[in-house]
């Protein structure tokens, strides 16, 4: 499988088809598909991605994206990891089980984080 990778913000990517795998890093970005068969990852904050037909894989990571699908095939999958993001499928907004990042679930704050990363450099 081919790999495509775009690098900064405020760009601007359009595919016929794609099937190969798509890697779009940088904020304010705007990616559109018209039939994606293969694997589409954006990673920025308020990136957009309009997609006609989905058959692949479609991954969201950064806060204030929006992600339109005018068609979603049985199958298909569909990741939004950050805070305000929508997905609008056929011109409706749908509810999707997005992930918040968050610290280790062991550690209470930041604190304790910086400390153990701390207290390991030192050694």
């Amino acid at each position: 499988m081919k790999k495509y990778s775009v690098l900064g913000n405020k760009k601007k990517v359009t595919m016929e088809t794609n099937v190969s795998r798509l890697k779009v890093v940088g904020n304010n970005c705007i990616i559109r598909v018209q039939c994606n068969q293969g694997d589409v990852e954006v990673i920025g904050n308020d990136c957009r991605l309009e997609i006609k037909e989905n058959y692949g894989t479609v991954n969201l990571v950064g806060s204030g994206g929006v992600i339109t699908i005018e068609r979603r095939s049985t199958g298909d999958n569909v990741t939004i990891v950050g805070p305000n993001c929508q997905l609008l499928v056929d011109g409706k907004e749908k509810r999707l089980s997005s992930y918040e990042p968050q610290l280790s679930p062991f550690s209470k704050d930041l604190d304790d984080v910086i400390e153990s990363i701390f207290t390991f450099v030192m050694r």
